[in-house]
């Protein structure tokens, strides 16, 4: 449950009325039922928010609660999601009917993305499905017998990650899917053969990064990938089908929010996002999350011999300098200096983390409209045991671009794909909490009035 100041309670004289009537209405909101914001009994699966597994996904009840708050007292038309990462903004955005439009560096995102903020015909969806189970299936029975030929994908350490068997009846899989004429069917039962790869790999299936399962369990582990294809296909058709009528345009870019040439300046009423926590490297792994599904889809905008350096065109994950640069937060400086007298090495990750996502903090602050209202779900992650507070440190970053706080609330994280432990120093027993807390901060974008409603 929230605790609010004052200040952040709306009653500081010199917050503009419609900035208080916004956070008295949250604050209303969150305080009319203890740890409203964690939603636990809550479904977070519904319409097509349940498609693929994500790491660290934003419930849908968040963006729901932020837009419904904001259409209260002004005037939206389009959403922004500079992280989107599994759709969730994107999704919700189309469900309010409102226009959106996402940015992420992982082509996984941006699929998913691009199929869970479509709503498919459901006549044409069964036929393609009938036609494309059939085909597997005969495809197979052709191979047994030596009637046909596969060309089988060759990426690096494939033999490692997936059993033969299981490789042959992917490859199948992917052959026919690829067959299908509509793009749009295409990529929703392409959505369903990455949630495969995933499930029929030798990794641990529990695990966000990638560590092959024990070899006493890899003996007994043979799953039956055509089988596990249809569930995740027949579960997506379902989640199709119970899906409300989406309105609003939507376009999901692939690259980096730090530089969108594209998005021309003044351009959103609203921002809602969860930004990366940390680096990849040493928080949460999206591209190793990602890589089994990329390298087996082998998409035109990441190939499979690229998908293993993912991990290293995320925010931090390449570091540019050999020392330490002071940045417009206090906080992140004093942090920063004491990271360095344990680890510079991590004191410098650190930084370069910081400093890539200050880059998109100045590329949102152009293409936000002045007035415009952001919401941002952070966490505080602890690093060499100094404890980075990204909240207060986006909020000092923030300031020197006239982007400025106006509330904050707490929510705890009871089901978000990530580790609550890690072991920082791979000393067995010699754990450290990680993040059990989210931090939902929202801003103000600049100066100048917006179209409010009556």
């Amino acid at each position: 449950m929230g605790e609010l100041s004052d200040q952040r309670q709306g009653k500081d004289l010199s917050m503009p009325d419609i900035d208080k009537q916004l956070v008295a209405y949250l604050s209303r909101e969150i305080n009319s039922k203890k740890d409203f914001l964690d939603f636990k009994k809550e479904n977070t699966n519904y319409a097509t928010h349940g498609y693929h597994d994500y790491p660290a996904t934003m419930i849908p009840q968040l963006p729901k609660l932020f837009i419904e708050a904001v259409e209260k007292f002004q005037k939206i038309e389009n959403v922004y999601d500079p992280f989107s990462g599994s759709g969730t903004t994107l999704v919700e955005a189309r469900l309010h009917g409102l226009n959106s439009v996402g940015v992420d560096l992982n082509p996984l995102a941006v699929l998913m993305g691009d199929v869970k903020t479509k709503v498919l015909d459901d006549c044409e969806v069964e036929s393609v499905k009938c036609k494309l189970y059939n085909d597997i299936l005969s495809e197979i029975k052709l191979f047994k017998i030596g009637k046909s030929e596969l060309i089988y994908p060759t990426f690096k350490n494939i033999d490692y990650w997936f059993k033969d068997y299981v490789i042959i009846d992917l490859q199948i899989i992917k052959n026919q899917i690829t067959k299908i004429q509509s793009k749009d069917i295409r990529n929703f039962f392409l959505l369903a053969f990455s949630a495969t790869t995933r499930y029929v790999s030798n990794t641990r299936n529990n695990e966000f990064k990638m560590y092959r399962m024990a070899p006493n369990k890899l003996a007994k582990w043979h799953p039956d990938v055509i089988k596990k294809f249809f569930e995740f296909a027949e579960r997506n058709i379902a989640y199709n089908k119970k899906c409300p009528k989406m309105t609003g345009n939507v376009k999901v870019i692939f690259g980096s929010s730090s530089s969108v040439p594209e998005i021309a300046d003044n351009s959103f009423d609203l921002l809602i996002t969860s930004p990366p926590y940390g680096d990849s490297k040493t928080t949460v792994a999206y591209g190793q999350f990602s890589r089994t599904s990329l390298q087996w889809l082998d998409l035109d905008i990441m190939r499979a011999e690229s998908v293993p350096k993912l991990d290293s065109k995320l925010l931090g994950g390449r570091i540019t300098f050999k020392e330490l640069r002071r940045t417009g937060s206090t906080r992140l400086d004093q942090q920063l200096t004491e990271i360095a007298k344990v680890d510079m090495k991590r004191a410098l990750e650190v930084s370069q983390f910081y400093q890539d996502l200050y880059e998109t903090l100045k590329e949102i602050k152009r293409v936000m409209k002045p007035g415009s209202f952001q919401f941002w779900v952070t966490a505080n992650r602890t690093v060499k045991g100094i404890r980075l507070t990204t909240d207060e440190i986006i909020t000092e970053l923030f300031a020197t671009l006239d982007v400025q706080k106006i509330a904050e609330y707490n929510r705890h994280i009871p089901n978000k794909r990530m580790p609550s432990k890690n072991s920082p120093s791979n000393i067995k027993g010699n754990v450290v909490t990680t993040m059990n807390k989210e931090n939902i901060v929202v801003y103000k974008t600049g100066v100048g009035s917006a179209e409010v409603r009556d």
